[in-house]
């Protein structure tokens, strides 16, 4: 095993020397140091973030539209609803209040309005059919209290 003593070079680094491919190495010139500093601005803004315009109140982000067939089953449990609504409104205006027909109505209002809910809670939450079927769900909740209340009797 020999030692070899590597000495230091004369040269001046910053000049321009050969590499072994053949290539130039060295300072870059102004007109290149220029050339290179407007790629980088190109690469620059072409990754730039673009701006994303706001998302509107009825959607949130990522939110799906209701399908037409999510949109005609919330209208038909909207119309079951008022009906039960009205079976009971014909019950309690009686003159003679059977307890039992009342009964029945409060019965066929809580589950429409029950199914009503599971609906709402397994739709997207945007849409003009969903929130008349939620507004029509909050009101049978409330005149099934003031019925079991006794308000109107």
């Amino acid at each position: 095993m020999s030692i070899r003593r590597v000495g230091k070079s004369d040269r001046n680094l910053t000049g321009v020397g050969k590499s072994r491919a053949g290539r130039e190495t060295g300072a870059v010139s102004g007109a290149n140091f220029a050339q290179q500093l407007d790629t980088i601005a190109a690469l620059r803004e072409n990754t730039a973030v673009e701006d994303v315009a706001p998302a509107t109140a009825t959607q949130a982000a990522g939110e799906a539209m209701p399908t037409p067939y999510q949109r005609r089953e919330q209208l038909a449990q909207t119309d079951e609803l008022l009906d039960s609504l009205g079976d009971l409104e014909k019950n309690l205006g009686a003159d003679n209040l059977e307890e039992e027909a009342v009964e029945d109505s409060r019965r066929r209002l809580r589950e429409t309005r029950d199914q009503a809910l599971r609906t709402l809670s397994e739709t997207p939450k945007s849409g003009n059919e969903r929130a008349l079927l939620h507004r029509t769900a909050v009101l049978a909740t409330v005149e099934l209290a003031k019925s079991e209340r006794g308000d109107y009797n």
